[in-house]
């Protein structure tokens, strides 16, 4: 707040200063100038000693005013800054939270800036050849028919269901556990032991 150093005339004065002459006006306002700054009555002889005294109370009035308001901010400032030991602590607290809080943020930035960096290259699936299916199913002892394995994943663009395959030896080995390498299922209710060629 700004140091009170001023004193304040309302218009609605005008009809009390009326019977004054000027040099009356002129040393009354001069009085409550010495009065504001020095705190001392002056001696008036003229018929401003008859105002004086109103507006001597007003600026009392303005003064104690002023002084309370910054007597409340001083007690304010000095509980705001107090440093006893719960203060400290609950502001040591809220210290760490926000350190901890900016660590938090810099720890996901990072992740962000790493995830930003080009990561290692995932092995492109290259499709086998019938050899190479041929062969693993030789080194596995299995039954799957490495024809009709590759035929069947050839037709369908390698994909396993809605997805690209990723490890054909493992598309083998589901195969073994799935039973696929047996034959062809037979029709619906047709039971292979009443058939006319056997």
């Amino acid at each position: 707040m700004a140091k009170n150093n001023y004193i304040k005339l309302f218009t609605d004065a005008l009809e009390s200063w009326e019977p004054l002459s000027d040099a009356e006006c002129g040393r009354l306002v001069r009085a409550l100038l010495k009065y504001k700054r020095f705190g001392q009555t002056p001696e008036l002889s003229g018929n401003e000693r008859i105002l004086f005294p109103a507006f001597r109370a007003q600026i009392d009035r303005e003064s104690a005013h002023y002084n309370s308001t910054c007597q409340k901010n001083r007690e304010n400032i000095s509980k705001r800054w107090n440093t006893n030991e719960y203060d400290r602590i609950s502001c040591d607290t809220k210290n760490t939270k926000t350190k901890n809080k900016e660590k938090e943020k810099d720890e996901e930035k990072e992740i962000v800036l790493s995830s930003d960096k080009p990561q290692k290259s995932q092995k492109r699936f290259i499709p086998p050849t019938l050899e190479e299916i041929t062969l693993y199913c030789q080194e596995r002892k299995n039954q799957v028919d490495p024809k009709r394995f590759f035929s069947h994943y050839e037709a369908n663009g390698w994909y396993v269901g809605k997805n690209k395959m990723k490890n054909w030896k493992a598309a083998v080995i589901t195969w073994e556990s799935n039973n696929f390498d047996r034959a062809p299922q037979q029709k619906r209710g047709e039971n292979p032991f009443l058939r006319e060629d056997i």
